[in-house]
Formats: structure tokens, C-alpha cells, sequence
């Protein structure tokens, strides 16, 4: 007898699955079929639609016309119908909204209709309405204006010891198009240079890189304007070297054992900060700014010195003009009668013999601190006579070297002269 084959019905949740998937994949298939005969059209509203501005293939661009103050990121809102499986997900980037330029064709304001078309040209999308539907712009012909051509670089800084004296930029100036209205405000147009440089040197960055600024100095966009060419610009940073000069005085007419050191005097500028054009060298170094004959100092006065620089060199810190003065405390002056015995001929007159006929000197101030000025007389002092350039017989006066040999810290002030007969 021949067995009968049992057959196996598949379990319950095995049968269940397939049903629930089978279900879904119907409803979707009856959804797109009530969505095609149904309701086959739907109306959706997209917002923020970006708006292209181009005059490209005007007759506006033929004429030399040009937008003032256009809208900066000039949106609409449009409705659109269509079918809904081709709509329905639609964004603002599957639209096209552009400015009809087709009326403007002289200077003006224009009421300018705003078309907006879908990208998808297979797609059967009516525009509804667009909001708003118009423009307002105003058109201006192109003109050109040349501008000063200014640096801007604040990445660009001089090493240790080292400061950018100045900057200078190739071309110097630059022609730039646009309307009357937008070319008066500008204000200013800087070559910029962007890269982080630290220089050791003069040296020339290039850059194509130009910014406008009005006259508040915020930035101006540069697409309202165009070059005459585009041009790079070399930017030529000149470097100098920062050099400290601490300032010092200088005395002439003073006796061999006589201490300048002891001279009280005082500067208004110790010290000047300078640029100089040469880099090597010590970035401090001391200053003669002048010499003062020993016998001119009296305590009392002051004397206007002038630093004198080399070329190109320039204060950056301090004054040029330099103001010498004396601390007198501690000091004081004796007024004494230095009798002709004291007098003594140091160097003779070539070929000739000389007598001095002066016999005393009156009146000889003498400087010095004030406990050795008190204990010092006219014996202390000597006068020396340096005949050696005295060429011709007769009557001379001669200016003596009066000083005292036993104390370095005492000098002489003022004029004196001396009467010698030469034979």
C-alpha cells in the first residue's frame, strides 16, 4: 500500500511576517494609484527662492549700465502647482528666479518683473505667484575713477630688533569701473597682503588681493566694481635696524690732569631710541652729541646741543634737540689775582724771543668743589703760554691754559689773554 506524503504548513509567525509585508506593500500601490487619479495635482508654497541678478547679453550690459545699490541676497517666496509625485519635493533649490532686464536700455529706475521657472524641464510645474513679484533698480552708466593705492599687511612684522620703517606698493595707483554713485564711496583701496611673514630684511611681497573701504573704513564689496586689468602688486617693506644711543658730552681746552669726569653736567635726553638703514652693528652704542670748551662752563648756564644723525636715521624716541645743564651743589666758584711769576712759556715762537709784558691776570674765576675752592689761592694756579704759532715780531695777545696742577677736579672760566712782545 502506497504512503501518503505529509504536508508540512508553514508555522504561525513564519505565515504571519509574509502577510504584514504583502499589506504594506498594497497600501503603498493603492496610496500612489488614489494619488494619480484622485488628487493627480498639488499647490506648495517654497520660500527664501535665491534671486540671479545678470546682465550678461543685455542690452543694459551694451550700453554701459549698471544696478545701484541692488539688494544683497535678494530672496522670493513662490507658490507652484503641479503634479504630486513630481512636486512634492520640491525645494528652493529646483527653482530658478532671475530679474527680466529687458526694458532697461538708458539711466533710470525700472520696475523689473522677477520670472521664475523650475529646473526640471519635464516636469509639468506652473508658477502660481511669486512674492514679490517686482524689483526696483535703478541704472547708472560706468564710469572709471583712478585711486591711491594704500598697503595693508598686519601679518607682516620685523624680527627682534628690526622695524618696518615704511611700505611702498607697485602700481601705485589703479583704475576701477563702476557707477558715479558707487565709485564716490569708496574711500580708500589697500593692496593686501595676507601671508604671516616675519623679515629680516627689506624685502617685496606680491599680491592680487585689493580691498575698498568707505569712508567709515568698513569694507565695501568688491563686486560692484571691476579693474580697468587685473594687476598684481608688489608691496616693498623697508626694514631698519632699532638702535639705542645713550648721549654724552665732550670737553675741549682741558689741561692733561684734568678729570672730565668730575664736570657736573646733566642732559635732558640720557638717551635716544633710532632706525637706521644699516642692519649690522650693536643695537646700543654711545652718542657724542657735542663739545663745550672747558673754559665756557659756568655752572649757571646751559647749552643747547643737536644730535647729529647719519643719513636716513631718524628718532623714534627722545628729542634731537638736547638741553646740557649743571647740578652746581657742592660746587662753588673764587674769584682770584694770578701774579705774572705764574706765567710761564710753555712753547717758544719759532726764530723769535719773547717777553711778557702782562703782570697780572685780575679777576680769574676759578670752578671747582666747593671744599678745595675754599682752601685754594693764586699759588695753586698756573699759566701756561703756547707761543708756537705765533709767526711774525711785535705786540700779541695770547690766550693762556690756566689751570691748577695739584687738583683734577678744578677749571678756569672765562676769557683771558696775555700781552707778549716778540722780537
Amino acid at each position: 500500500m502506497e504512503k501518503i506524503k505529509k504536508i508540512h504548513l508553514p508555522k504561525n509567525w513564519e505565515s504571519d511576517f509574509a502577510l504584514r509585508i504583502l499589506a504594506v506593500i498594497i497600501a503603498v500601490i493603492i496610496w500612489v494609484l488614489l494619488s494619480i487619479t484622485q488628487y493627480p495635482t498639488t499647490t506648495i508654497q517654497i520660500a527664501n527662492v535665491p534671486v540671479v541678478f545678470s546682465l550678461e547679453g543685455t542690452e543694459a550690459k551694451e550700453k554701459g549700465l549698471s544696478p545701484v545699490d541692488l539688494p544683497d541676497n535678494l530672496t522670493v517666496n513662490v507658490e507652484i502647482k503641479g503634479m504630486k509625485y513630481e512636486i512634492g519635493g520640491y525645494t528652493e533649490k529646483d527653482l530658478n528666479a532671475t530679474v527680466d532686464l529687458n526694458p532697461v536700455n538708458n539711466e533710470g529706475t525700472y520696475s523689473l518683473d522677477i520670472d521664475v521657472a523650475s529646473n526640471h524641464t519635464s516636469d509639468q510645474c506652473t508658477i502660481v505667484s511669486v512674492t514679490p513679484a517686482t524689483i526696483n533698480v535703478s541704472f547708472e552708466k560706468v564710469t572709471s575713477k583712478t585711486f591711491d593705492v594704500d598697503v595693508e599687511a598686519e601679518n607682516v612684522v620685523a624680527d627682534d630688533g628690526l622695524v618696518i620703517k615704511n611700505t611702498s606698493v607697485s602700481p601705485s595707483e589703479i583704475e576701477i569701473e563702476g557707477t558715479k554713485k558707487e565709485l564716490n564711496k569708496i574711500s580708500k583701496v589697500c593692496a593686501k597682503v595676507n601671508d604671516k611673514t616675519t623679515l629680516t630684511q627689506s624685502s617685496t611681497i606680491s599680491t592680487s588681493d585689493l580691498i575698498f573701504y568707505d569712508k567709515k573704513g568698513k569694507v565695501i564689496q568688491s563686486d560692484k566694481y571691476t579693474l580697468s586689468e587685473n594687476k598684481n602688486f608688489d608691496v616693498k617693506f623697508t626694514v631698519y635696524k632699532k638702535r639705542d644711543l645713550a648721549l654724552k658730552v665732550n670737553f675741549s681746552g682741558c689741561p692733561d690732569n684734568f678729570d672730565t669726569s668730575t664736570i657736573p653736567y646733566q642732559l635732558s635726553e640720557n638717551s635716544v631710541q633710532v632706525i637706521t638703514p644699516v642692519l649690522s652693528g650693536m643695537s646700543a652704542i654711545e652718542k657724542t652729541i657735542g663739545t663745550l670748551n672747558l673754559s665756557d662752563i659756568d655752572l649757571n648756564k646751559t647749552f643747547n646741543l643737536e644730535i647729529e644723525l647719519n643719513k636716513d636715521e631718524k628718532i623714534v624716541s627722545g628729542e634731537k634737540k638736547v638741553k646740557v645743564s649743571f647740578d652746581k651743589r657742592g660746587f662753588s666758584s673764587k674769584s682770584l689775582t694770578i701774579p705774572s711769576e705764574n706765567i710761564e712759556i710753555v712753547k717758544e715762537a719759532t726764530d723769535l724771543k719773547a717777553e711778557i709784558q702782562t703782570e697780572n691776570l685780575d679777576s680769574v674765576t676759578l670752578i671747582g668743589p666747593a671744599k678745595t675752592i675754599e682752601s685754594i689761592s693764586s699759588k695753586d694756579i698756573i699759566v701756561q703760554l703756547d707761543l708756537s704759532s705765533q709767526a711774525r715780531a711785535g705786540k700779541a695777545k695770547v690766550t693762556p691754559l690756566i689751570y691748577s696742577p695739584n687738583h683734577n677736579d678744578v677749571w678756569c672760566y672765562g676769557d683771558y689773554t696775555v700781552d707778549v712782545q716778540l722780537s
